[in-house]
């Protein structure tokens, strides 16, 4: 029986459809999801878990006001319907998809990243209406995944796991607003797509929701059958459900700035995107295995109970080494794993796997113009490698 994570990407396929059909006919947009590396004369800067941040323009001040009126945009959207301005505490569901939405934290990345490329790429280096209202699309499908993911299953009794609503109603109810919250966002993701009257970016952001679908039905088949996991086949579902998002929207924005789908610029910022994201995700999963490995300093056997479900990457870097560390991926408590997961440096090379798709990242700038805005993309891949606060 399939997981109710999975049954509520009906909705999410559906809208694929309509995003499809209002792109029917463009000869414009690439035929398949981008994912091809461009080709680079020298390597722009290094990037790696040595060298510090370097100093140079801050990526989220350069468009701190921009993000602003874009947070401000959003809870706009989320506050009235049917134009009308009319607010939505008539409803409680739709007031509770607000709360999801504006109470999340992180919400300024992937707006902050569209519209750094948007300035990058275009000749006057400003960005225009258009690069905001995907700087607001592109963080309302990605919260809505994330809210869609929070349903949980019939046998789990911890609603701290879930949403924000989870922990003050009932687990039927937290789950039925996941699934309308999330179905919400995603409408309204996918009216103001409409409205940017571009096919081209209509179907990359429609194949990106098609890969956020892909992404988690092969992290739920990896899931079913950890024994059979491979780090590729993690690797490329966290691609689909982490990066394509991200890497399509610096495609669209460098198209909203006017260069062609499939032009060397346009596929450039995809490559940054979608290798900067992964950069974050696999950093991500490195710290929660350092932080958790360090928590159960004296009790090992907590280790499972400690460490998120996502962490993978470190378990089957390891698992190189130490082939037993796989059996924490099927629930395992055996305290012995957390030795060899520290014996195996599993942290130090996620952080490194990180590092290379940061490098990937930065040279992928190299075609852009020269510009302050460059310099700020590049520093933002430092900033992620080393942690550093990205405001």
């Amino acid at each position: 029986m399939l997981s109710r994570r999975l049954c509520v990407s009906t909705t999410v396929l559906l809208l694929i459809g309509c995003c499809a059909g209002w792109s029917a006919g463009s000869s414009g947009a690439p035929s398949a999801i981008l994912r091809w590396r461009v080709p680079v004369a020298m390597q722009m800067a290094t990037v790696d878990l040595e060298t510090p941040v370097p100093v140079g323009p801050d990526p989220y001040k350069m468009v701190g006001d921009e993000l602003d009126f874009i947070k401000r945009s959003i809870k706009k959207l989320l506050s009235s319907k049917k134009g009308e301005g009319a607010a939505l505490t008539s409803n409680g569901v739709l007031t509770m998809a607000a709360r999801e939405f504006m109470d999340r934290k992180g919400k300024s990345f992937r707006p902050m990243l569209v519209l750094l490329i948007g300035r990058a790429t275009n000749p006057d280096f400003t960005t225009g209406p258009l690069h905001s209202k995907l700087a607001v699309i592109s963080e309302m499908i990605h919260t809505a995944s994330l809210i869609h993911n929070d349903v949980l299953e019939e046998d789990e009794t911890d609603t701290s796991q879930g949403t924000l609503v989870h922990q003050e109603v009932a687990l039927e109810v937290g789950n039925k607003v996941c699934i309308l919250a999330g179905d919400f966002l995603l409408a309204k993701a996918a009216v103001e797509l409409s409205l940017l009257e571009c096919s081209p970016v209509t179907a990359i952001v429609a194949r990106g929701l098609e890969a956020i679908c892909e992404g988690g039905m092969q992290a739920f088949r990896g899931g079913d059958s950890p024994e059979g996991l491979t780090l590729e086949d993690h690797l490329e579902a966290t691609g689909a459900s982490v990066g394509e998002l991200i890497g399509n929207s610096c495609q669209c924005s460098a198209i909203l700035s006017g260069h062609e789908p499939d032009s060397t610029i346009a596929r450039a910022c995809h490559q940054y995107g979608y290798n900067l994201a992964m950069a974050r995700e696999l950093m991500k999963e490195a710290d929660e295995l350092d932080g958790a490995l360090r928590k159960i300093r004296r009790n090992p056997e907590k280790l499972r109970d400690t460490l998120p479900s996502y962490v993978r990457v470190p378990i089957l870097k390891a698992a190189e080494t130490y082939p037993e560390v796989r059996q924490l991926l099927a629930g395992s408590t055996s305290p012995k794993l957390a030795a060899m997961l520290e014996r195996a440096g599993a942290v130090q090379m996620t952080r490194e796997l990180a590092a290379e798709h940061a490098q990937v990242a930065a040279d992928a700038l190299g075609v852009l113009p020269n510009s302050a805005t460059r310099d700020a993309l590049i520093i933002l891949c430092h900033k992620v490698i080393t942690g550093t606060p990205l405001k």
